[in-house]
């Protein structure tokens, strides 16, 4: 059944209450948002010249315009709400006394996510760090983030080569323009709270190995499997996307192929799936060739990430709420997954 939104139009006055269908509004409009959102500013910004205040106050007005606008109405209850008035006074302040277009999207996105995080919770308190710390940061401190983000947290929806390579190319060329992180780099955003360090290595191959192993396989073949186990296992396989000509696991994540392991009907077989889960496998240095060869934005990037300290950190809460909300103001929806699948 196709669902089809009806939309109505109302005029009333000032003082009147609009009324349609099922839906009645009785919070915050757009105009009061707006009235809010100005004095809130305009009560706490600090003493400026007049010249100085005049531009403040224009860059202030201009960000909280392109806020308001963002935002559902449902949203805008929320700007009752005193905490959410600090951090909006802190965007404002920030972006008013900066200017930088690239600062004001990502505050402008932090903004309303943290608008529309009614709960207080750990997405509300990382909301709320995230727009403290992103003024501290430069354009490659975000990079580096959303880069760490992609490669070590994240599996791109992709069920062939080609799906991979594609969704690479769109998400992950166009931040890695920006990547270059020195160690001082690495030490201040753990400083910053966006990175802790991780006692094991993980360079890229590995980390693309272990979250795309099925996409990073020769296969084997049926008589490969032990004899005890195969009857059971050789439902769980498929034709090997590599070469039709043999077999292979499901292009799940190692973790959730061992999940299926520890089901009840294939917990007898863990060990041999296990096994078939080495047989095959592309070596780190062929995974990183073949992303090497995606575009050009990518070519030197494996021996630039492996390189740096990254390949020794991971990202705390802050840093993945920074590093997911930079993707999302970089490449949009090619990027359409929800903070809440990190942060919760």
């Amino acid at each position: 059944m196709e669902l089809v939104e009806m939309r109505q139009t109302q005029k009333a006055g000032d003082n009147s209450i609009n009324v349609q269908g099922d839906v009645v509004h009785f919070g915050v409009s757009y105009r009061d948002a707006r009235e809010i959102a100005k004095d809130v500013f305009e009560e706490n910004i600090v003493k400026f010249t007049e010249v100085a205040r005049g531009t403040a106050s224009r860059r202030a007005h201009e960000f909280t315009e392109k806020l308001i606008s963002s935002l559902p109405v449902e949203a805008l209850e929320s700007l009752q709400d005193p905490d959410v008035q600090r951090s909006l006074f802190y965007a404002q302040q920030e972006f008013a006394c900066s200017g930088e277009k690239d600062l004001g999207e990502l505050l402008l996105k932090l903004l309303a996510d943290r608008m529309q995080s009614t709960e207080r919770g750990v997405k509300t308190l990382a909301l709320n760090e995230a727009l403290r710390t992103a003024p501290k940061l430069t354009s490659r401190h975000f990079a580096a983030l959303s880069v760490l983000m992609i490669c070590i947290q994240t599996k791109l929806g992709a069920n062939s080569v080609e799906d991979l390579h594609r969704s690479l190319s769109q998400v992950l060329s166009p931040i890695v323009k920006d990547f270059q992180i020195t160690r001082a780099d690495v030490a201040y955003l753990e400083y910053a709270g966006c990175l802790s360090s991780n006692a094991f290595t993980t360079n890229l191959g590995d980390a693309f190995s272990s979250t795309y192993p099925g996409l990073f396989t020769a296969g084997f073949m049926e008589e490969w499997i032990s004899e005890d186990s195969r009857s059971a296992l050789i439902p769980l396989t498929q034709e090997c996307l590599r070469d039709p000509a043999m077999i292979q696991l499901p292009i799940l994540p190692k973790n959730e192929i061992l999940e299926i392991a520890d089901q009840e009907s294939f917990r007898p077989h863990k060990q041999e799936i296990e096994r078939l889960m080495g047989i095959g496998s592309m070596a780190v240095e062929e995974i990183e060739r073949e992303i090497s060869g995606i575009d050009e934005d990518l070519a030197d990037f494996p021996k630039r990430y492996n390189a740096s300290s990254l390949v020794n950190s991971q990202l705390t809460a802050i840093g993945t709420t920074l590093a997911y909300t930079n993707l999302k103001r970089v490449v949009g929806d090619h990027f359409d997954a929800e903070l809440d699948v990190w942060v919760h």
